[in-house]
């Protein structure tokens, strides 16, 4: 009977902290994405490209199209999905401005088209293979815009002291402005751009790819610290209440055992 009581009410802590565990994460969420395919962009949404001029989503939208969100000032996850986005391109079967369009729009309404002037000559370089101008575009825009866009998209993301949290995810547009699909991830394989692409050009909406976001948090480190430790938190939480559990059914199941009265 004491043993029984004892394992009861370790398995009663043991619940207590795991399910206070996730409301405590849920609080401090990072954002992430509200999958919104077969829903459209605001094509008369206005941005300013790399010179400086005016455009909206429906002057470029000309065919099916790559989207990405970065803030420019971002010293993390941005430069690294632009980087390997760069990397796939360079390895499509289609070429990026004659088959399809790539666009990086930045959520920080304090990023100039200096700034995306500068990230445009550090990226499209990277692609190690020609392609005109107008093939990878670099947009910034107001606030209004930016909210309009990434609302519209489903695209989560969180002003911090240090800069933004936000995930790293990719949309796939078809050439009337509709969400085909979502690639998540910071990396990405050339078979999956061609897939999604081919779906845009037919207007197929389809199930995302890799479901799994990873998250890029502004340069703080008390709350990617804090991000990790309730990770391992519930991993943890998770593991010790199934071996309890485990334990608990084996104790009160053993045959010939009978509780002393």
């Amino acid at each position: 009977m004491n043993n029984r009581r004892r394992i009861q009410s370790l398995l009663n802590v043991i619940l207590f902290i795991f399910l206070i565990t996730p409301s405590v994460y849920a609080v401090e969420a990072a954002p992430g994405i509200t999958e919104k395919t077969g829903a459209s962009v605001p094509l008369d949404a206005a941005f300013r490209d790399e010179s400086g001029n005016s455009v909206t989503l429906g002057d470029l939208l000309k065919g099916p199209m790559v989207l990405s969100f970065a803030y420019f000032g971002c010293k993390d996850q941005c430069n690294t999905v632009l980087s390997n986005l760069a990397n796939t391109l360079g390895r499509t079967n289609g070429l990026a401005g004659k088959d399809f369009l790539v666009l990086t729009v930045s959520f920080d309404e304090n990023d100039s088209p200096v700034d995306a002037l500068n990230k445009k000559r550090n990226y499209m370089p990277a692609a190690r293979r020609p392609m005109t101008d107008k093939a990878w575009r670099f947009l910034t825009g107001d606030r209004a815009s930016i909210e309009s866009l990434t609302g519209a998209v489903g695209y989560g993301f969180r002003k911090t002291e240090k800069g933004f949290d936000h995930p790293a995810a990719l949309a796939v547009l078809s050439p009337d402005g509709r969400i085909i699909r979502y690639i998540y991830g910071n990396s990405y394989l050339p078979a999956d751009i061609e897939m999604a692409l081919l779906e845009a050009s037919e207007g197929r909406i389809t199930a995302s790819i890799k479901k799994a976001i990873l998250l890029c948090f502004s340069d703080e480190p008390g709350a990617r610290a804090y991000f990790i430790s309730v990770l391992r938190a519930v991993g943890v939480g998770t593991l010790v209440f199934a071996a309890g559990l485990f334990i608990y059914l084996t104790a009160s199941g053993r045959p010939g055992k009978k509780d002393p009265r």
